[in-house]
């Protein structure tokens, strides 16, 4: 029987290598770091070696009560055994900002990133590890076939940078695809672009119809004549689909139909 990280998707790194081009990929401050998904310990040593402070958020109890053991018992390690999808974000990340760090479990990397983004008050920089397929959709470029409501989240709360990719013999037990890093400098709310959420919505519904050209694909959000309007006002070709705008046209999108 599959254990609930298997089914989760958790593979554990053990490609010492890795760890340390992670742990290299996060700037000088602040001076602690937060990583999510722990295991088995590969990920946090090199991070106590760099950082005085760690704290490590860790789903399975089992394995969040041995770590400082496994560890040596260190005096900057700090675990938390707690669910990082669903979990307080104010409570897990109390005494920030800090940075983060993580080997994603495939089934929640996208839910956990989504949720640290739009945290720029308690998260200053992330350097995860996700699915290749993951990455590739966080820092797609306009008319690409993986671009989605995904990366514009990410373009108007962060910067992301795919890293480079970590082959499966990195883990075990391996997993059947290929992993990546990426790095995401998160921006404070106070920087988050004007429009932003009804950017989103927009794209969202265009999104779920993804075939269709942009003034089919909005006809369920508002009548023709105000987003041909709109459109107009926004310089925005409303032939055009979804995967084809930039950010700044969606804003630009969101505050013609918002005036």
């Amino acid at each position: 029987m599959r254990s609930r990280r298997q089914r989760m998707g958790q593979h554990f790194l053990r490609d010492h290598r890795v760890a340390e081009a992670i742990v290299a990929a996060l700037p000088d401050e602040p001076a602690r770091a937060i990583e999510v998904g722990p295991g088995r310990g590969a990920l946090t040593r090199p991070l106590l070696a760099r950082f005085p402070r760690v704290r490590a958020i860790e789903l399975d109890g089992a394995l969040a009560q041995a770590l400082p053991g496994v560890l040596g018992a260190p005096a900057g390690l700090e675990v938390i055994a707690a669910d990082a999808v669903s979990a307080d974000l104010n409570a897990l990340a109390s005494g920030g900002p800090w940075l983060l760090a993580g080997n994603l479990p495939y089934s929640v990397g996208t839910p956990i990133v989504r949720r640290v983004i739009r945290r720029g008050d308690l998260v200053t920089t992330a350097v995860v590890m996700v699915q290749l397929e993951v990455a590739r959709r966080l820092v797609a470029r306009p008319g690409g076939r993986d671009r989605g409501l995904l990366t514009l989240e990410v373009e108007g709360y962060a910067e992301a940078e795919l890293l480079f990719t970590v082959p499966p013999r990195s883990f075990a037990p391996p997993p059947q695809v290929m992993s990546a890093v990426v790095r995401l400098r998160v921006r404070r709310p106070d920087e988050h672009p004007p429009s932003l959420e009804g950017a989103l919505r927009l794209a969202s519904a265009a999104f779920t119809h993804r075939r269709k050209k942009l003034a089919n694909a909005l006809a369920q959000v508002g009548e023709r004549e105000p987003l041909a309007a709109a459109c107009a006002a926004a310089a925005v070709d409303p032939t055009a689909r979804a995967e084809n705008l930039t950010l700044a046209q969606w804003l630009a999108l969101a505050a013609a139909l918002e005036a």
